[in-house]
């Protein structure tokens, strides 16, 4: 396999799992998680907004990857399409089974690091 499909799957990855910390960061969320009346301390919800925001922003540096500089229209197509992606199972997930959002965004991160290293190691 090229290391482009690898990127793509990092990308995918990590666009969830910033989709997922993004999500937690919210009370609604966190509340169907830990209950009622509960709320993440101040500090726990800005570590959970950086760090999703920075995996979007790993998302994207993953589509730039897979599409050299020169085709940087491309890769931001494919970037939208990742983040559509992304924003749907995040979305399903924290609807249909709230309690496994963490496991999820977890697994998603650990897959985003495994690819983008075998990518990079294929390049």
């Amino acid at each position: 396999m090229s290391a482009a499909i690898f990127f793509t799957i990092a990308a995918l990855g990590a666009a969830a799992a910033g989709f997922g910390g993004l999500g937690l960061a919210m009370d609604r969320h966190w509340e169907a998680i830990h209950g009622r009346g509960t709320m993440p301390a101040p500090a726990l919800r800005r570590v959970l907004q950086l760090g999703g925001s920075a995996a979007l922003v790993v998302s994207l540096w993953c589509c730039l990857a897979v599409h050299e500089v020169d085709n940087a229209g491309q890769a931001i197509v494919l970037w939208c399409g990742v983040l559509s992606v992304a924003a749907w199972g995040s979305v399903a997930v924290m609807t249909y089974a709230a309690r496994h959002a963490r496991h999820t965004a977890a697994g998603a991160a650990i897959l985003a690091c495994a690819t983008a290293t075998l990518a990079l190691v294929l390049r």
